[in-house]
């Protein structure tokens, strides 16, 4: 498959967001020798000495290079990995300076991550948001799955305000056992809200990925000559000059992403800034990245349960 494929505005013009989304991993996939996702998310306990017959795969490999010693990981209860994805569907996800719009690109991520994972026996949940959860759908992992999610994917419409960290706040009474939580959304809220919120999922051991998608004329703001700009989520407007407003625009919307990278990098929360420009496999390598950035052996075991 051509990685021209691949490109936001050809992917947008498949109609079949399933296609769509093998399209995306399976041109990810073909690069790669081997995906470092892991496969599942298990509750680690203790070492014990290798024994004939124990799976090669637990063996400790850091331990063995430390001690010359072979041992092997027990786990508490050995399960797939549970993953939510957050897809922020507010009216300034419709925004759009070219042909894709922010939430038609965050639609085909989310369907591609649920496949990469479902395709790993991972189970996936999906929530829909904009001022409060619009929809629930909780984790499976069987294949079959795949195509509830993909139907309300193909249904969500961009309306309502953003209200990110009330929708976490919910979420998180859902959340209980150690899982992944997967956030794509433009982050028009407060970021300190947010930030709060995220940090809880952390302090409860799961793992966050943040995904900031933002249009290209949101980071740059191109406009010239006399131009009106009105709200999508209310109805604030104003007619203004952009040429006189474009630096300090520009510096507040660095600064903007600055906190968010800045707070979420102290927190061990990976973040990615997308651009709904960039191409959809450079988007899914960083989440494979970021999988392998923050293992789960790296966290302390959990006391939630289900």
């Amino acid at each position: 498959m051509s990685m021209d494929t691949l490109d936001p505005v050809v992917l947008a013009r498949i109609s079949n967001l399933m296609l769509r989304a093998r399209y995306v991993v399976e041109g990810v996939l073909s690069g790669l020798h081997r995906s470092p996702h892991r496969g599942s998310s298990v509750e680690f306990v203790e070492h014990k000495e290798y024994s004939p017959g124990d799976e090669l795969k637990h063996v400790d490999w850091k331990v063995l290079g430390r001690s010359d010693k072979y041992y092997v990981k027990q786990f508490e209860d050995e399960t797939n990995l549970k993953a939510h994805v957050l897809l922020d569907t507010s009216g300034s996800m419709g925004y759009a300076s070219g042909e894709v719009s922010k939430l038609e690109y965050a639609r085909t991520l989310a369907a591609s991550l649920a496949y990469l994972m479902l395709n790993q026996q991972d189970g996936v949940g999906l929530v829909t948001f904009s001022d409060s959860a619009l929809r629930y759908i909780p984790p499976r992992s069987k294949s079959s799955h795949l195509q509830a999610l993909v139907e309300v994917l193909q249904e969500v419409r961009a309306e309502g305000e953003t209200l990110l960290s009330a929708v976490l706040s919910e979420l998180a009474e859902k959340m209980r056992r150690r899982g992944l939580l997967i956030v794509i959304s433009d982050l028009f809220d407060s970021p300190e809200a947010v930030l709060s919120s995220l940090k809880q999922f952390r302090h409860r051991k799961h793992e966050v990925i943040v995904f900031h998608l933002l249009d290209p004329a949101e980071i740059e703001f191109p406009f010239d000559g006399l131009t009106l700009f009105q709200s999508i989520e209310d109805a604030r407007r104003v007619v203004t000059d952009p040429s006189r407003i474009r630096e300090s625009y520009r510096e507040e919307v660095q600064a903007f992403i600055r906190t968010y990278r800045r707070e979420c990098l102290s927190h061990q929360i990976d973040y990615n800034l997308v651009s709904t420009a960039q191409p959809l496999d450079q988007v899914l390598a960083e989440y494979l990245a970021a999988r392998e950035r923050l293992p789960w052996e790296a966290y302390p075991s959990s006391t939630h349960s289900s």
